[in-house]
């Protein structure tokens, strides 16, 4: 995840991380989920990260979870909410 950075493409983000274990897609706006699950089995021990692409452009990245955010219009978009 240290090697992606806004402005990448979805195609370059692929090549970094590899084929993602989830896609969603909302108009121009996509996510791209990567599951990172350890075998302790403890909670904490598992986060998803997603990559946010908006015109299949990276926008946001990182640990989180991806909620539908109501927007102008009743437009429905994807968005990052992060780990505190």
């Amino acid at each position: 995840m240290s090697n992606i950075r806004a402005g990448m493409t979805k195609d370059q983000v692929i090549t970094v991380l590899g084929r993602p274990d989830g896609f969603a897609q909302s108009g121009a706006t996509g996510a791209l989920t990567y599951s990172n699950r350890l075998m302790s089995g403890f909670s904490w021990d598992r986060a998803d990260y997603h990559v946010m692409l908006s015109s299949g452009v990276v926008t946001a990245y990182g640990p989180g979870t991806i909620r539908q955010n109501s927007a102008p219009g009743n437009i429905r978009t994807p968005v990052l909410i992060p780990i505190r």
